[in-house]
């Protein structure tokens, strides 16, 4: 079966290839109410605090890995990005409280498992420039000045390496997300209708708590027209309109192509190109475009009346 240091390894990092062996060999075949349970309250907790709560202690560890499972599946239910960004957050900062915790040898393993050429040393940690741009946090002391940069890579203490190593994992566990509904049991779609979702106070307008068309479109994958979208609107719209720093921006945009992408695989967005364009539209000071403008200059790709519908033209007037 596996062994007690498995079992706390895939407890404290659900996410990792070690947890999903471990889930693969209990050859689960049907879906159990328990878990069920388990993973609402595991999204939940996630949505109202922003956080999972990190518990050491050796009580319901099986139980806890395999709701994992089905809190990926309940979140992907809800079909909502802004959603499901909060939640692959919330996972991150506990595999990060965890990793505080834990030794130096989970912090290279998880960064390996992530693809993070992370390397260790007497002095600390050292990772490459390009890696260190693309994952760190938008936080005091991450800015290039305050960095020790030496032959293309960055000197990292472990507090450094640790959070470097979560946006890497909140971005990996929002990749793999939304599943497909047609891959998702109905008994656990029709089981999300339960959980309660926390409506973000951004999402309201002055004109009445209508949602802005943007948020909706943030809901809404589209199969075309996503580059232009990206530094036309969400971008420009994330950073300038709500003031979301650009390392969240990063994370919602990341997350939106994600979903764009289970309609329409094809595209060449990277995670680089969505950062610069946030950087930009921020040192630019840019607005994203109106509903009228976007229907002009998008609306060859992307057809407005079905993707937003005739409610959200009139709140967006």
């Amino acid at each position: 079966m596996y062994t007690r240091e498995e079992l706390n390894f895939a407890y404290r990092y659900p996410f990792s290839n070690e947890a999903r062996e471990l889930i693969k060999g209990l050859g689960l075949r049907e879906i159990d109410h328990k878990y069920m349970v388990i993973g609402k309250a595991r999204v939940e907790e996630a949505l109202l605090n922003d956080r999972i709560e990190y518990r050491e202690s050796d009580y319901g560890k099986l139980d806890f890995v395999v709701a994992y499972v089905y809190a990926r599946m309940l979140v992907s239910a809800l079909k909502n990005i802004g959603t499901i960004s909060r939640y692959a957050n919330a996972e991150a900062r506990r595999a990060m409280e965890a990793l505080a915790r834990g030794s130096d040898s989970d912090i290279m393993t998880i960064a390996t498992e992530l693809g993070l050429a992370l390397k260790q040393g007497d002095g600390g940690f050292t990772l490459r420039f390009a890696q260190f741009l693309d994952n760190s946090p938008n936080e005091d002391g991450f800015g290039l000045a305050n960095q020790r940069l030496s032959n293309g890579v960055v000197a990292l203490d472990r507090f450094q390496a640790i959070k470097v190593t979560g946006v890497a994992i909140a971005r990996s566990i929002a990749k793999g997300l939304p599943i497909k509904s047609s891959e998702i049991p109905k008994t656990v779609i029709e089981y999300s209708k339960g959980i309660s979702v926390p409506i973000p106070k951004t999402h309201a307008t002055a004109s009445g708590g209508k949602i802005n068309w943007i948020d909706r479109l943030l809901q809404t994958p589209i199969p075309d027209c996503r580059h232009r979208t990206v530094n036309l609107i969400l971008a420009p719209y994330l950073v300038n309109t709500k003031g979301i720093p650009v390392e969240k921006a990063l994370e919602v945009i990341s997350g939106y192509i994600a979903l764009c992408k289970t309609i329409n695989p094809d595209t060449k967005i990277t995670d680089r190109y969505i950062k610069y364009q946030c950087e930009y539209a921020k040192s630019h000071g840019l607005r994203p475009l109106s509903l009228a403008r976007a229907k002009t200059e998008l609306g060859s790709g992307i057809d407005f009346n079905i993707l937003l519908g005739e409610e959200t033209e009139k709140a967006g007037k």
